[in-house]
């Protein structure tokens, strides 16, 4: 999935494509051998051999196009030779070693020209031809880029340098789908495994602190309630993650426009008792994709946004639709300057710019509109990442213009199908 940030852009010269190169390089070697060929034959045909041609006269007033010819003594000639109209325009009368050079020098060249210009074509097509594969693999390196590693070259025919990189692509391709299936059904069992010993531990704690306790020791339970939901969301989370990469998104009519209004209008308490003052800009943005997948992510986005933005800061929402049909959502707060090598890292699981423990902790049940402690798992935005990533869409992280952060999400206008299941687990 394409991510990007202002610091890694590099600006690189532009370059002919390869397929330009090889032709290029083909022609010159044509071009050079032929100029070779031509010199060679010019030298040979100036130097090497002995000529003795007799005197040329001609008529000045003969409109035959003949010319008479004087033999040197000896030799046998008729006294009349035809001279071809066509060799008299071209190159003139060959009466001399001279003529005869510059007869076959406008000759190779000529040639040459022509077989420069059929050498360029030929060279063209051919190095197409010959460069295929190497299209066919960047295409694969793209799809598997964008996560799709399911996709295979399996080249056919005999085995060269092509076919051999193609055969060594498909097995990493295949090596990588292995590892990655192995890691998200890792995840996905050991959230189940653990759900179910925290689950138990949270009724074991709500059970207790119904009880006849001390206030030493309700203060206790609720502490270790207030841990025990945190393992339980992050446990949740991790799910989430596996599920939404094993699994493609759906495909159904929705709005970006529409899941931020009700995503802002949840939100409004918990922006108020921070001060923050939330300026939306929602642009119709229609899009085929899962619904709820988008509402996680637009919730966790807007979540963040509002966590880590400046007490009495602002937060911006907007959604448009772009000119290629693609929906658009941006995200951004008002907040501290966040270093680079930190915008890159925080689509990483439990990464956290603050330390854990400078986030005030709320004890369950408190009402607190603004202290959401089950929230603060450090996968936010990578469950934010992992489904754009599903959806085929790009997403952006730069330094907001007040400091704080700008996310851009970019979704295409259409995604894939998603089962009922997937969806179930993660519509929590």
């Amino acid at each position: 999935m394409p991510r990007e940030t202002t610091t890694t852009a590099e600006v690189r010269p532009a370059r002919f494509t390869a397929r330009t190169r090889l032709t290029l390089v083909t022609s010159g070697l044509i071009l050079a051998m032929g100029t070779a060929m031509v010199v060679l034959i010019s030298i040979m045909i100036r130097y090497l051999p002995s000529y003795n041609f007799g005197t040329v006269t001609a008529s000045p007033l003969s409109t035959t196009g003949q010319a008479t010819l004087v033999p040197v003594p000896g030799a046998t000639l008729p006294t009349t030779a035809p001279a071809p109209a066509g060799v008299a325009v071209a190159i003139g009368e060959v009466s001399s070693p001279e003529d005869l050079f510059r007869a076959a020098l406008v000759i190779g060249i000529t040639a040459l020209v022509l077989l420069g210009a059929l050498g360029i074509f030929l060279s063209y097509v051919m190095a197409g031809r010959i460069l295929r594969p190497l299209r066919d693999l960047d295409r694969a390196a793209s799809r598997a880029a964008a996560g799709e590693l399911s996709h295979r070259l399996a080249p056919t025919g005999a085995r060269d340098e092509f076919t051999g990189l193609a055969t060594t692509f498909d097995t990493m391709l295949e090596r990588l789908e292995q590892t990655f299936a192995a890691h998200e059904r890792f995840a996905a069992n050991a959230s189940h495994e653990l759900r179910t010993p925290l689950g138990t531990t949270a009724l074991l704690l709500d059970v207790a602190r119904d009880g006849n306790v001390d206030p030493e020791t309700a203060a206790l339970l609720d502490k270790l309630a207030v841990t025990n939901t945190r393992n339980l969301t992050i446990v949740d989370a991790l799910l989430d993650l596996a599920t939404i990469g094993a699994n493609p998104p759906g495909h159904e009519e929705t709005n970006l426009a529409d899941i931020a209004t009700q995503v802002l209008a949840e939100q409004a308490e918990a922006a108020a008792n921070r001060g923050i003052d939330m300026r939306p800009d929602l642009g119709s943005a229609p899009l085929r994709g899962d619904k709820v997948l988008l509402s996680r992510l637009t919730d966790n986005l807007v979540r963040n946004a509002i966590r880590h933005g400046d007490a009495g800061g602002w937060l911006s929402v907007g959604t448009t639709l772009l000119p290629d049909g693609s929906a658009l959502l941006r995200v951004e707060n008002s907040g501290e300057e966040l270093a680079p090598e930190q915008i890159t890292r925080l689509t990483e699981p439990f990464f956290r710019v603050r330390a854990r423990l400078a986030e005030p902790v709320a004890s369950v049940g408190s009402g607190s509109g603004n202290q959401r402690p089950a929230d603060t798992h450090g996968l936010g935005l990578a469950l934010v990442d992992a489904i754009v990533t599903a959806h085929h869409g790009s997403l952006v992280l730069e330094p907001g213009r007040a400091g704080g952060l700008r996310v851009t999400v970019t979704i295409p206008s259409s995604g894939g199908v998603f089962t009922e299941e997937a969806r179930a687990s993660i519509s929590r």
